[in-house]
């Protein structure tokens, strides 16, 4: 059994990953973008876009109780009583 706490680790992980390439994506195509009213549109889009599925993602995950272990291999017993 794995506490869903380690899951929850995980996905921060990878949050803080997707932050930094979000990051660095933003940067370069303020910098090196053509300059016009398009890039900064994009930029905007796609930081509105990421902010509204972080706090979707953080709803949700605030509704989850992180005192479940999940079984991620059933045990033999389980798969016998199929």
């Amino acid at each position: 059994m794995i506490p869903l706490g380690y899951f929850l680790i995980a996905w921060l992980v990878l949050v803080a990953i997707f932050a930094l390439m979000a990051f660095v994506t933003v940067i370069m195509n303020v910098r090196y973008g053509l300059s016009g009213l398009m890039t900064y549109v994009s930029t905007a889009i796609f930081l509105i876009v990421v902010c509204a599925v972080l706090f979707a993602t953080g709803g949700y995950l605030a509704t989850v109780d992180w005192s479940q272990e999940a079984d991620i291999v059933p045990s033999s017993e389980a798969v016998y009583e199929l």
